[in-house]
């Protein structure tokens, strides 16, 4: 008896070796590699012509009217239209010279100068979101890797992320601008780690702050109040003197990118106040979203968003996936396991962790919608397996 038991013990470490071997995490991380190009590549596929024609000067005319027909221009529009065909047509015209302020002012103009410009390169508006797909997928990559040292573990994230409605919506809608952001967010996280780990953590705390500057450059600014917050906790949790310091100093680089998206309005004759008022006005119209307090859990958690329109209060989300609360209570648990020193944490996922914790805080105080998840998920997939890995850790300990 004792023998089979012993036998058995035998083939089992026998499959777990053969398992992390270096050849099987390598077939496994080709076959990630593979599934996420076929997700990407479907998707876009799917979309017929989206993708591959080059006639968006010929329906740019169309797009201006729709645009002036709509509720951004009229008070009783002919026809309500959502936020691409506004972005396709606001990129087009910012690139012609025309004012950003004086279209669908909400939000700051880099994101849109960006759809423009792949109007003037491909005579595509859209694929400026396609290339924004790919980096955030390959730079999710390099996150992970930073934190875990695995390029099999690394890829799992990109992997799971590639099955996301709320990522494929963005090549669905497109143009939009979340995934623009998640560019940049994950970008500046990216240098904030490289910053923690090296000497030259002035130059990388300078991209940091670059790649600030150009995600508060693209949607509603006081979004990135949330990742400066995160940086600076981090520095202070470590009691980082010197990188607090050069922190401080690269700060307003970011500050002065935002102001760089508004220079077609300075070359107009705005001058710094009306600058200042842009973002008052941006700032109060989004402002007038602090309705429905924590709205946000019900929502990531459970799939019912509370809205302020219709007949319904309460609605599902197409977008909504059953990995949202599970890597969301797993986050949760990753953190409180961290902080009471169940689990060992990372110095690289510091950040990422603490960014969550105010990105909630802050979308706790007033309505939410999925799109704001679109940054959200990639950072939670990280985390969520990051605990997972260290909780076995400590359990086969």
């Amino acid at each position: 008896m004792a023998q089979q038991t012993k036998l058995k013990v035998n083939k089992v470490n026998k499959v777990l070796k053969f398992v992390k071997s270096r050849k099987v995490k390598f077939l496994v991380s080709i076959l990630f590699i593979l599934v996420i190009g076929f997700n990407v590549a479907s998707t876009v596929w799917s979309l017929g012509t989206k993708y591959f024609s080059a006639d968006y000067w010929k329906r740019y005319p169309v797009l201006k009217q729709e645009y002036l027909d709509s509720q951004y221009v009229n008070k009783h529009p002919l026809g309500w239209i959502p936020d691409d065909p506004v972005n396709a047509y606001a990129g087009g015209a910012y690139v012609k010279g025309v004012n950003p302020v004086l279209i669908a002012a909400d939000t700051p103009p880099l994101g849109r100068y960006l759809i423009g410009i792949s109007a003037l390169i491909f005579n595509n508006e859209n694929t400026v979101n396609l290339i924004c797909v790919i980096l955030s997928l390959i730079l999710l990559y390099v996150l992970s890797y930073q934190i875990f040292r695995s390029n099999f573990l690394a890829l799992a994230p990109p992997f799971l992320l590639s099955f996301e409605p709320i990522l494929k919506n963005q090549l669905i809608y497109s143009p939009l601008l979340d995934i623009i952001q998640l560019v940049f967010i994950l970008a500046a996280f990216i240098c904030f780690n490289k910053a923690l780990n090296s000497k030259k953590s002035l130059l990388f705390l300078f991209l940091a702050n670059v790649f600030l500057g150009f995600f508060i450059s693209t949607k509603f600014f006081i979004t990135g109040s949330t990742i400066i917050a995160a940086f600076y906790l981090v520095l202070l949790l470590k009691k980082d003197k010197r990188r607090l310091l050069e922190l401080t100093l690269v700060f307003p680089v970011s500050i002065f990118i935002l102001l760089l998206s508004y220079v077609r309005a300075l070359t107009l004759g705005y001058t710094l106040n009306k600058f200042l008022g842009i973002q008052k006005w941006v700032f109060l119209y989004h402002k007038s979203q602090l309705i429905l307090p924590f709205s946000i859990w019900p929502l990531i958690l459970l799939n019912k968003w509370y809205v302020w329109y219709g007949a319904k209060p309460v609605i599902t989300d197409a977008q909504w996936f059953i990995s949202w609360p599970v890597v969301m209570l797993l986050s949760i648990i990753t953190a409180l396991f961290g902080v009471f020193k169940k689990i060992k944490l990372n110095e690289n996922v510091w950040v990422l962790i603490a960014w969550v914790i105010l990105y909630f805080a802050f979308f706790s105080f007033g309505q939410i919608a999925s799109r704001y998840f679109v940054i959200l998920i990639p950072v939670l997939y990280v985390i969520a397996l990051y605990g997972i890995i260290e909780i076995i850790k400590v359990v086969k300990k």
